[in-house]
């Protein structure tokens, strides 16, 4: 044998190797770009035709935190049985009387047959069970019931004894959650635990203070905010001292009624303490909570599934079947276990840790194996090339070709990951990374942000895959400009773009920026419809000392503030904005305060008939006792905060309080109205909260009015429908507010319960002039014509109330009569004669 052949043998071989080598990079590296349907799959596949349906019966909704676990555990054992279910909820948590049961009783007997359709019911939690049991001959016969999130030991009895069910029973780990809480932090000897009187918070509390009697050297304090007002809820936390523990129980309920979520109480509480807050359910991690020991409500309903599927398949099971074993699991916050000293040591073995920082290795360690392989092909392929040297030219070529290959592969994959995968531009990180390697504050140039205007509902209507489309086309329209003009041009978020303009300082009023504008007004055809879209643009220019990530930052609150000045528009960011929100914040403070200290009150204005000129009732407004703030400032913060039920819940208050007062006095009373906002029909409690308060200071329903704007009238809901038979029920009359600014239908007033119709201000300037007056006149005919009286807003001159009252307006209410006044100036204002 030559040396020659044997060389090329050699190279062969290293050929081979080096090969296999690549080979096996690309597999490590199809995960990174590509994408597999199957992968998503966990478990068996069931293939074969449908062999049992049951239904779901839910305590809860779909957003209540324990549905999504207890969903996923059962499709992993009905699933693979071939067991399809359906779902139904009670929503308990905020309807729960006997009243709600009934109604839900009769809606479940009008939608759902279970002997025709179901071969099996599943109950999820107390309620679903409680419901079951009591319906049990009417609804429940010859049909297998299996129940799991049971937390009570006497309920889960009965209904296995009693009324033949199979379930499991959820057990509550406060005890193993406190004596972990021990063991982790023995230099704490203050607890506190916070709940609401709900059963589950009431058991809770049991376990509880069975703890506080077995370790009396440590001080255990109880937080109950069902006897707390909610406001009180943030002060009482704030008090809690720096060396406790927080146990954090069952709490959604509070004194006045209210059903928070677990999202929204957890928000309040870690944002108002800073100490280490314990959690005996799973649920509020990444929030601020340091740990949870709480029921595994994937397993658990993973086994009922299982159970339910054996009793179909009529697998042996025991007559009364009961399992008080319930899985758990165990979570703890690694950056808080830091935060407080705690020694993962201590953690039970089988405890998730999460938010734990990532190591290299984190977030290199999958794609070692194929820069392993890679660089292995590479040596290879060197070795093979000095072989190559030796056996010829043609063996060189052959080899230069194998790397410039090698080398587009690596350039594909580094341009996949700074690009966007859909719409192949600049992704996030990428435009982050260019505009800090190719600007410095000696740079001219402008940043801007442009946000799709309510893409949201292009997606609900129309469905993602078009909405992709929609924003592929947008997408290559800004690229194509883009090109020309040497911008840079990144996707930035879902239907955000980044945009880098150089050596331009750009305004709102820029050519550029109007085009940008009218790029995106161009209707977009789509089938038989035409969708016509906006967005709105924030621009941050250079300014000689701003680095390019805060210019970023400001764009992007420029952006959010052209949407709220309207949206399709673009606004220029400047300090003036910064000035803004630290004057916006200031307000929220003053605003906060004043609802923990009385600092709010109420000045009325006299309504005035216009045919006897006598009094006849008052609209009630609201002012802030803090000098300077007036309503057109802290109104508007008030409704952006959220805070607008809770605002009026004081109004109503303080105007029933005045109401008692007159009465006390000896004052003959009149109506008072009262403003309610579209955004207060979340408040579900409103209408026993009023109820109350007429109870407790012996003021009849009739001389409370409550005034409502158009935008509630817009669509007829079932729950707008509830809450005006309520007021009805009450003797409370409602009143259609600013009729004329909005949309205006008196199509509204044939369906809707309303007494009374306010004509706006800016109706009547508007039309209440020589040659447009008989329009006035025709409204207020109309609204007689269908039973109703006519309120006339801001009538400020005598002209302007002698017209109307010639055009038979019932109640005038305006300037010309009074202004808003004090409650001891309103009840004695008397109109005098001119």
């Amino acid at each position: 044998m030559t040396k020659q052949s044997v060389l090329q043998k050699i190279r062969t071989v290293f050929i081979v190797l080096s090969v296999i080598c690549l080979l096996v990079a690309v597999m490590f590296l199809r995960q990174f770009v590509t994408t597999d349907d199957n992968t998503s799959m966990v478990g068996p596949v069931y293939k074969g035709e449908v062999q049992h349906r049951v239904l779901l019966l839910s305590s809860y909704t779909s957003q209540y935190y324990t549905f999504e676990p207890q969903i996923e555990g059962l499709r992993q054992s009905l699933d693979p049985n071939g067991i399809e279910f359906d779902v139904m909820f009670m929503d308990a948590k905020k309807h729960a009387s006997n009243e709600d049961v009934e109604t839900f009783h009769n809606y479940f007997i009008q939608r759902v047959n279970l002997k025709n359709d179901y071969d099996g019911v599943i109950l999820a939690d107390d309620e679903a069970v409680k419901f079951a049991m009591k319906y049990k001959e009417e609804l429940f016969t010859d049909i297998p019931v299996v129940f799991f999130g049971v937390n009570n030991m006497t309920l889960a009895q009965m209904a296995v004894e009693r009324y033949e069910m199979y379930g499991f029973y959820e057990n509550d780990y406060l005890t193993n959650t406190i004596e972990l809480s021990m063991k982790m932090m023995p230099d704490r000897k203050v607890y506190y635990g916070i709940h609401d009187n709900s059963p589950a918070g009431l058991a809770d509390m049991v376990l509880y203070n069975r703890e506080k009697s077995k370790h009396p050297d440590y001080t255990f304090n109880e937080i109950n905010i069902a006897k707390l007002p909610f406001e009180k809820l943030h002060e009482e936390l704030k008090s809690i001292s720096s060396d406790a523990v927080l146990i954090y129980m069952t709490c959604f309920k509070d004194s006045s009624g209210v059903v928070h979520s677990t999202n929204e109480m957890t928000n309040i509480i870690t944002a108002t303490t800073k100490v280490p807050i314990m959690r005996n359910y799973s649920s509020g991690m990444s929030d601020g909570v340091l740990g949870s020991v709480g029921m595994d409500f994937t397993a658990q309903a993973s086994y009922a599934g299982a159970l339910m599927a054996d009793l179909l398949a009529n697998r042996h099971v025991d007559e009364q079947f009961l399992s008080i074993e319930t899985p758990y699991t165990s979570e703890f916050d690694y950056q808080l276990m830091k935060k407080f000293g705690i020694d993962e040591k201590l953690l039970p073995k089988d405890a998730e840790v999460f938010n734990r920082p990532l190591t290299f290795f984190d977030m290199y360690g999958k794609i070692f194996p194929a820069v392993g392989m890679i660089f292995l092909s590479m040596a290879f392929l060197l070795m093979s090339a000095y072989v190559t040297v030796l056996v010829g030219r043609a063996t060189n070529l052959e080899l230069r070709e194998s790397k410039e290959e090698l080398e587009k592969t690596q350039e594909k994959i580094k341009y996949q990951a700074e690009h966007d995968d859909f719409l192949d531009i600049l992704n996030r990180r990428s435009a982050v990374d260019y505009l800090r390697e190719h600007l410095t504050i000696k740079h001219v140039y402008s940043i801007l942000m442009i946000d799709i205007d309510n893409f949201k509902d292009v997606n609900e209507t129309y469905g993602h895959q078009l909405a992709d489309e929609i924003l592929k086309y947008l997408s290559l329209s800004l690229e194509k400009i883009a090109e020309e003009r040497s911008w840079m041009i990144s996707r930035y978020g879902g239907d955000e773009f980044l945009i880098m303009v150089p050596k331009e300082q750009l305004d709102e009023n820029s050519d550029t920026i109007n085009e940008i504008l009218e790029l995106f007004r161009t209707p977009i055809p789509v089938g038989d419809e035409t969708i016509i879209l906006s967005c709105s643009i924030g621009i941050s220019v250079s300014d000689g000392s701003t680095l390019p990530d805060q210019h970023i930052i400001n764009a992007e609150i420029a952006m959010y503030e052209a949407k709220q000045r309207g949206r399709n528009k673009a606004f220029r960011y400047s300090e003036e904005m910064k000035k803004k929100i630290r004057e916006e914040n200031k307000i929220k403070a003053k605003i906060l305060d004043a609802f923990d200290n009385d600092g709010f009150y109420m000045v009325y204005q006299p309504q005035v008939n216009s045919m006897t000129k006598e009094v006849t009732g008052f609209e009630a407004l609201v002012r802030m006792k803090e000098p300077g703030v007036y309503p057109n400032v802290f109104i508007p913060i008030v409704e952006s905060s959220g805070w607008v039920g809770r605002l009026g819940r004081v109004t109503t208050e303080l105007v029933i309080k005045q109401l008692a007062a007159w009465k006390e006095d000896g004052y003959k009373l009149h109506p008072v109205s009262i403003n309610f906002s579209s955004n207060q029909i979340g408040d579900t409690g409103y209408v026993d909260f009023i109820r109350d308060l007429l109870s407790r200071y012996n003021i009849p329903g009739k001389y409370v009015e409550i005034e409502i704007t158009e935008g509630l009238f817009l669509e007829r809901t079932e729950q707008a429908d509830k809450l005006f038979q309520q007021f009805r029920e009450l003797g409370i009359k409602l009143l259609m507010d600013d009729f004329g600014t909005g949309y205006s239908s008196l199509g509204y007033l044939t369906y809707i319960p309303v007494d009374y119709v306010k004509l706006d201000k800016s109706l009547v300037d508007s039309y209440l002039v020589e040659g447009k007056e008989a329009f006035i006149k025709d409204v207020i005919q109309l609204v007689h014509d269908i039973d109703k009286q006519v309120i006339v807003e801001g009538v400020e001159e005598k002209w302007q109330f002698e017209k109307l009252r010639l055009f038979s307006a019932d109640i005038i209410q305006g300037y010309y009569f009074c202004r808003p006044v004090m409650p001891e100036e309103a009840i004695l204002y008397e109109v005098k004669d001119d």
